[in-house]
């Protein structure tokens, strides 16, 4: 099955958490919509590589081993709409030290993916000339993203 990304919609919630575990738990009325959203990036995480080179003579000696894994950043755009409240909070986000929860609604208005996150950038884009002024925040995953 395909998910179309077209007409998804992006929310963060006022709740923020110094320390998150386990799911995201947020009642319905709490989340707030970004508005403006034109590009979500990508969610997922990797894997470091542990090599292992060793004496071995029926073999080539090479060993490799997954390690700690981490979460990728994940980098939003959005037209700049200094009166959005979600843009608000989100940016409030920024200026806070504690993880906040994100949501991203696919436009089958039921599936969807949550988590908490850390906003660790936040910044002006002004692209091209005869464009208009974007805004862009990077949010480092500190939670699973509930599927």
């Amino acid at each position: 099955m395909l998910f179309p990304v077209a007409g998804s919609r992006f929310f963060i919630a006022d709740q923020p958490a110094s320390s998150p575990s386990g799911p995201v738990s947020v009642p319905a009325g709490a989340w707030v919509e970004i508005g403006e959203t034109e590009a979500f990036g990508t969610l997922g995480g990797r894997y470091e590589l542990h090599e292992a080179n060793h004496i071995d003579p029926l073999g080539d000696g090479y060993t490799a081993m997954k390690g700690v894994h981490s979460p990728d950043t994940m980098q939003i755009v959005m037209g700049l709409d200094p009166t959005d409240p979600g843009q608000l909070l989100l940016f409030n986000a920024y200026r806070s030290r504690d993880a906040f929860p994100f949501r991203l609604l696919f436009p089958d208005g039921v599936t969807d993916r949550q988590w908490f996150a850390l906003v660790m950038s936040f910044g002006e884009v002004f692209d091209a000339a005869n464009n208009v002024m974007r805004m862009q925040a990077d949010l480092h995953p500190v939670t699973n993203i509930t599927r």
